[in-house]
């Protein structure tokens, strides 16, 4: 039986033969109030740990819906032993930030570990959140920041030009923190090691270092323009795919295959999900803006053999309750769906081995 991903306190818990240990919550570290942010103890070595900070796609919610699911913009944290990684930087990631240099102020800079930022691409609500990232403003933290080119612009170029007047008062070039910058392309591995203080681009045809944090980089065109990227982050024998900004149809294009393929045996693929199938294909259809609905999700899910299906981007026009109902409508088609909210938290433990 394949290992099972719970929610449990508002967080999903990955478990044996699906019973979740009465020690878990306690090997967490964390209290179960939703708006605690403090340190995630439980994410150790061992394990490979993700909360979400941001849920919602195209822009904040606007007006006083969407108090549990969430009303901020795409951001997800991922760590793994000493390194944290965020996964775009739409306004969630102010609350991340905030979160990030409390956690740091008891701490000696030599003690922290790594902290990389990862972008699948460069539209507003995947941005907006960016200069109000605490830890920029802080004089001793360092920071690496990976992304695509786009429309002939490197990554680094996209960055600081997001930063700058007369757009922001404080340019992206004179901010204190150390920051470095990469472009990051189609078939990029980047590994983190265990002791390291960064990522490092690897060659796919050489082991991987043990302990080592990794992540794929797959870009698709399933999204207008000049697509996103995809990522693929491993570590302690499991696996969390991040899918934002995609269009599926009924996976027979070489670009819906090749994600697939990218996806297949995942414990956990967060996928778009921003649309019901109504406004999809309705009286104003949203055909063609490089999103997905819940059934296109599953469809991917089930076709990569994955564990747990992750909704994701949700639409800010949506209510909880219909959130919740494209939740239902999932879960018809993939029993291991669930709709993703701010302060939902996985952790997929490498003490409970995989079994396939």
């Amino acid at each position: 039986m394949r290992q099972s991903v719970r929610e449990t306190d508002g967080r999903l818990v990955s478990t044996r033969n699906g019973i979740l240990p009465a020690r878990t919550r306690a090997s967490l570290g964390r209290a179960t109030d939703p708006a605690d942010d403090s340190p995630p103890v439980g994410a150790d070595a061992g394990r490979l740990f993700a909360r979400f900070w941001g849920v919602r796609g195209s822009h904040p919610v606007a007006h006083a819906i969407g108090s549990h699911i969430g009303v901020n913009t795409a951001c997800l944290e991922v760590r793994y032993g000493p390194h944290v990684l965020v996964l775009d930087a739409g306004s969630g990631i102010v609350a991340l930030g905030e979160a990030l240099a409390r956690e740091w102020r008891e701490q000696d800079p030599g003690e922290r570990g790594s902290l990389s930022l990862l972008f699948t691409h460069a539209h507003h609500d995947h941005l907006c959140g960016l200069p109000f990232f605490a830890p920029l403003f802080q004089r001793d933290v360092a920071l690496h920041l990976l992304g695509p080119d786009l429309d002939g612009l490197r990554f680094a170029e996209i960055i600081a030009g997001y930063m700058r007047s007369p757009y922001f008062p404080v340019d992206f070039t004179e901010l204190p923190s150390r920051r470095h910058l990469r472009s990051v392309a189609d078939g990029a591995r980047l590994v983190w090691r265990a002791g390291g203080a960064g990522p490092v681009v690897w060659d796919p045809a050489r082991p991987v270092p043990a302990r080592a944090l990794v992540v794929d980089v797959l870009h698709s065109r399933l999204h207008p323009r000049d697509g996103t990227l995809m990522y693929r982050i491993s570590g302690g024998g499991h696996s969390l795919v991040f899918a934002t900004d995609v269009e599926v149809g009924d996976g027979g294009t070489p670009g819906e295959q090749r994600f697939v393929r990218f996806a297949r045996g995942a414990d956990v693929l967060v996928h778009d999900a921003q649309y019901s199938q109504e406004d999809y294909a309705g009286r104003l259809p949203r055909r063609g803006y490089g999103h997905s609905t819940p059934g296109m999700a599953a469809r991917v899910a089930r076709a990569a053999e994955v564990d747990q299906l992750i909704l994701f981007h949700h639409d800010p026009d949506y209510a909880d309750a219909d959130v919740r109902a494209l939740e239902r409508e999932a879960k018809r088609l993939f029993p291991g769906s669930r709709a993703a909210r701010e302060g939902m938290e996985i952790c997929l433990d490498a003490a409970a081995p995989r079994q396939v």
